[in-house]
């Protein structure tokens, strides 16, 4: 089952991560702008960017092929575990929570993000 944060902003772009359980789609949907307001925390590390915002940064991965596989969810993991929780509004926070969540429960799987 997908957690929806999407709901109230139909006809703006969506990102969705997921994977698949037993055959069924679970993870979370959302609207763009929240899905920026995460990602828009990254640094650069050592001047480059890194892991997943290397390829947001770059328009790349899931903007020209979605469904795109996540290709190390550790480093993603990782990268999303740097970011200050505190300095986002409620609902990116929870998002964020769900984000860890669904990295951490399945490091070894395939993880998905899909735009559309």
């Amino acid at each position: 089952m997908l957690k929806n944060y999407y709901t109230g902003f139909e006809g703006y772009p969506e990102i969705d991560f997921y994977t698949y359980i037993n055959g069924e789609k679970t993870g979370i949907e959302m609207w763009e702008g929240y899905f920026d307001n995460i990602m828009n925390e990254f640094s650069p590390v050592d001047g480059r960017w890194a892991s997943l915002a290397y390829y947001y940064h770059l328009y790349e991965g899931w903007y020209d092929e979605s469904p795109w596989v996540i290709p190390d969810n550790k480093k993603a993991l990782e990268q999303f575990e740097t970011i200050d929780i505190k300095l986002l509004d409620n609902v990116t926070q929870k998002i964020m929570m769900k984000l860890i969540k669904l990295l951490k429960d399945n490091l070894d799987g395939e993880i998905f993000i899909e735009y559309s």
